[in-house]
């Protein structure tokens, strides 16, 4: 992670029209902390990229994991490494990123985006059939080594939660004539299509599920605190905020529940606070009103840990969960209670 060197404040506070303010807003949403998960997801996908090169037989990549922990960003920054090139007879596209559309009811939507991304001009024109064949002739002609299918779970239908079969009898064909390494990547549930469909799911032996930092032992513990020591130090202040304080830590774990994306929310609304505050560093006042800005739907019982000096992380999970089933068990009652009151005749 690149690290920069920030002025201090001397107590004066910006306004969110100043320049500088905006500046060092847009470095917290540009960091990105390369932990060991991190690294090991970039690192089989380079594999699979470099091995998959003038082989008889592609390999293939599935990468899972809940929202926020860093799917995409990791597939976006291997993307951006290789850059599209202009030459006399073309486009070179090494590396292809493609986001899956939502309600993917026919291949030809997945196909379209494909051909879009790709540059085709007419890329909503012609069948299933025909959008493959071209897909496969661009591929070719644009030198492309590798695709990365992003929000994989799309190809299961939303309402019914079936798998979208054509499309994925069609992807499977696709990577088959391919002969290029697809990385799939999605939320935990995409997990069904593999289980629907038995031929791609022999194609994607290899899977990783990329998971929120833990907090339940020590290692755990010393893993999320290098993590935000890492952040910490890329913040855009003259001071340090000691987010790796084991106390501050939990509290920050308790908040986030150890999903990155969660983490920078929270730090992006404590930067804003703090810059206008005049404040050269994050400290636990800026933590304990960002809390209060920021709607989690998964949060609803949680308590403000910031500025508590009798927090404790344990009690205070535990209090939350049973919290949360209590809550879980009253809507279902709620529910059967309204359907047996539909069934009453009036």
């Amino acid at each position: 992670m690149e690290t920069a060197t920030f002025e201090s404040l001397n107590d004066k506070g910006l306004k969110y029209y100043d320049y500088e303010y905006k500046k060092r807003l847009e470095h917290v949403k540009k960091l990105v902390v390369e932990h060991p998960q991190y690294q090991e997801v970039y690192e089989e996908i380079e594999e699979v990229h470099i091995i998959s090169r003038e082989s008889v037989q592609a390999s293939n990549l599935y990468v899972y994991g809940l929202t926020g922990v860093g799917k995409t960003t990791i597939v976006k920054q291997y993307t951006d490494n290789f850059r599209r090139q202009l030459t006399e007879t073309g486009t070179i596209i090494t590396v292809l990123y493609v986001k899956v559309p939502p309600r993917l009811k026919t291949p030809k939507a997945l196909a379209s985006k494909i051909l879009g991304e790709m540059g085709d001009l007419f890329a909503n024109s012609g069948t299933d059939e025909e959008m493959g064949r071209r897909i496969i002739q661009y591929a070719r002609e644009c030198q492309l080594e590798l695709i990365i299918l992003d929000e994989f779970q799309h190809l299961i239908d939303r309402e019914t939660h079936n798998v979208l079969a054509t499309a994925s009898d069609w992807l499977k064909l696709l990577t088959e004539e391919l002969n290029i390494p697809v990385i799939l990547c999605g939320l935990p549930e995409s997990n069904a299509i593999f289980e629907y469909n038995e031929q791609l799911d022999g194609r994607y032996p290899r899977r990783i599920l990329l998971e929120p930092f833990g907090f339940g032992d020590k290692v755990q513990q010393k893993e999320f605190r290098i993590f935000l020591k890492t952040i910490d130090e890329g913040l855009p202040f003259s001071e340090i905020s000691n987010l790796s304080d084991p106390i501050l830590a939990s509290k920050m774990h308790y908040v986030t529940e150890g999903v990155p994306r969660y983490v920078k929310d929270i730090l992006i609304e404590a930067t804003k606070l703090s810059l206008k505050r005049g404040i050269d560093q994050i400290n636990e006042d800026s933590l304990h009103d960002a809390f209060h800005r920021i709607t989690r739907s998964n949060q609803i019982h949680a308590i403000n840990p910031f500025g508590d000096n009798q927090f404790d992380y344990f009690n205070a999970v535990a209090t939350k969960q049973m919290k949360d089933e209590a809550f879980i068990k009253s809507q279902s009652q709620n529910a059967i209670s309204k359907r047996k009151k539909k069934k009453i005749p009036s």
